[in-house]
């Protein structure tokens, strides 16, 4: 296996470990509001639209850096996340909901993209 398919599987794995880290922090706010849907179908959809916007970002170069790709990226996830959710059949306030996925995404980007920016400051001292 060459070096180049070495590393993109590497980061292929990363991202779907991001994507499975996302969704085991917002399923459980799917679970609290309740659902019609069968509980693999919501996760597995969550999953999937999850990976499927982390693949797209993980693409994309923002001219302005990583704020804007981190606040660009939580308020796609947000939306991909509550469009699975609310297909489930939630039950509730769906603002409330929307900001409950906001928050738990927040906290898994905030996590991924401190541990990034110390380790771009550790190799840059």
């Amino acid at each position: 296996m060459s070096d180049s398919s070495v590393g993109s599987q590497n980061r292929d794995n990363t991202l779907e470990n991001f994507a499975a880290e996302l969704t085991c922090a917002i399923y459980p706010i799917a679970l609290r509001q309740g659902m019609s849907g069968s509980w693999i179908k919501v996760q597995l959809g969550l999953w999937t639209a999850l990976i499927q916007t982390v693949e797209k970002w993980a693409k994309e170069q923002p001219p302005n850096g990583l704020k804007v790709l981190r606040e660009g990226l939580m308020v796609e996830l947000t939306e991909s996340a509550f469009h699975v959710v609310v297909k489930s059949g939630v039950k509730g306030s769906l603002l409330e909901v929307e900001l409950r996925l906001y928050r738990a995404i927040r906290l898994v980007i905030g996590r991924h993209y401190g541990a990034r920016l110390r380790a771009i400051r550790s190799t840059s001292l």
